[in-house]
């Protein structure tokens, strides 16, 4: 082979090395419904939802990182709420998140190695009736990085943080069942 050549290899596999690299931050979690509730609940465009983040037992997260994760939640979830369509029966609900771990974990050990200083955050998310309380329904989500490099060193809590308001908003809008459903057809 000559010298284009390997260098047209080498840029080829950077750029998909880039592209697989980019994809996990961003990277939406998905929702685990709990099994207890047979439909899930969707936030449509004439809904209004309050958003409440708190943490729970023994989780280390400050009232100002509580704050931010509420309103990035809402902020999301009023952009993806108006993809559906409005039903003329306007609901109001609250959802209820409870932060179950709130990792930072460490850019120096990231950037020395992929799978060290990890970041994490999990919760588990509630919808409420707006008047009666009643549970509407239930699920669980998580969001991990663990990539290394400068990539992994780059990456802070706060962009793990906007992946994972995004994945909250997306579930409870049904923003993943759609696109799935418009895959299938």
């Amino acid at each position: 082979m000559n010298s284009k050549t390997v260098r047209t290899l080498h840029l080829c596999a950077a750029m998909v090395g880039v592209t697989l690299v980019a994809a996990c931050a961003s990277t939406t979690p998905k929702a685990e419904y709990s099994k207890d509730l047979t439909s899930h609940y969707r936030i449509d465009a004439d809904d209004h939802a309050q958003v409440n983040v708190s943490a729970g037992t023994g989780v280390e997260i400050t009232d100002l990182e509580e704050q931010r994760i509420a309103r990035l939640i809402s902020s999301d979830l009023e952009v993806m709420r108006l993809h559906n369509v409005a039903n003329n029966d306007p609901k109001n609900c609250v959802v209820e998140v409870t932060i179950t771990r709130y990792q930072k974990g460490n850019a120096f050990a990231r950037a020395m190695l992929a799978g060290l200083g990890q970041i994490h955050i999990d919760a588990n998310v509630k919808i409420l009736a707006g008047t009666s309380n009643e549970k509407l329904a239930d699920f669980t989500l998580t969001k991990t990085f663990a990539w290394g490099g400068v990539y992994g060193a780059s990456t802070s809590m706060e962009d793990i943080e906007k992946t994972f308001a995004s994945g909250v908003a997306t579930s409870l809008t049904g923003q993943d069942e759609t696109k799935a459903a418009v895959q299938r057809n």
